[in-house]
């Protein structure tokens, strides 16, 4: 009874939270943003399931998701009902991910904020795309000028030519790498480890000097004081029988 009232208390955190930050996509895939919208709008919702239609009457897209969330999401047994908590669960996990890998942006946010309205402006780009490209080393000093996607292609071709005569050049002497006559697709032999360099142990020595010792009990403690992992534990509630 504890672990569930700690899961309603995350939920109504996790809808509270929603209601009051501004969402945007920073792509044109919004999947999960409609999502979202849809478990909002069923969030007082009763029951094990709620409806799968949105609000133009077609089912709400979930392609976004996992194979196994899907089958968690979808019952059988049930068509056009999605599983209301295995639903909401998955359209928050998703929520985090995009805002963790930048798809999703907060309005107003510094940490989460749209990548793309902190890109240069295309003018400030040309000004500085000669200097940048000189320093990288994809053109020489007074020829940026005419660097352009064309030349940048016959560029990395010539790289690639040239990395695969090396390679045709070196390879009756390679015998870690075969090529399979009939197929012609090359493979690398495993390889076998020469042990740790000098250099490895060194680092490894280093890094064991300055790391202190942890006590067992001293790591219970400070996960607990990270994460609050014992508000998940509580004594069985005593229960009697007539």
């Amino acid at each position: 009874m504890l672990l569930y009232g700690q899961l309603g208390r995350d939920r109504a955190v996790m809808f509270d939270l929603a209601e009051k930050l501004e969402f945007t996509a920073t792509s044109e895939d919004g999947r999960v943003l409609t999502a979202l919208a849809h478990a909002m709008r069923n969030e007082s919702a009763r029951g094990e399931y709620i409806t799968a239609l949105g609000e133009d009457g077609k089912q709400v897209d979930i392609s976004f998701a996992t194979q196994n969330w899907r089958k968690a999401v979808l019952d059988k047994t049930r068509p056009g009902r999605f599983v209301r908590k295995h639903f909401e669960a998955m359209v928050f996990t998703h929520l985090a991910e995009e805002l963790r890998t930048g798809d999703v942006a907060v309005v107003g946010s510094e940490e989460y904020a749209d990548w793309s309205e902190q890109l240069l402006e295309w003018e400030d780009i040309q000004e500085k795309l000669a200097d940048y490209l000189v320093e990288v080393g994809l053109c020489e000093e007074g020829e940026a000028g005419a660097f352009d996607a064309a030349s940048s292609r016959r560029q990395l071709e010539d790289k690639l030519r040239g990395a695969a005569a090396a390679a045709e050049a070196g390879y009756p002497d390679n015998e870690g790498l075969v090529v399979d006559p009939e197929t012609g697709i090359p493979s690398l032999k495993p390889h076998r480890s020469q042990g740790q360099r000098p250099s490895a142990k060194r680092l490894e020595q280093e890094a064991k000097a300055r790391m202190p010792e942890r006590t067992l009990m001293g790591i219970v403690a400070r996960t607990a004081y990270w994460v609050e992992w014992w508000r998940r534990f509580g004594p069985p509630r005593a229960t009697t029988r007539s």
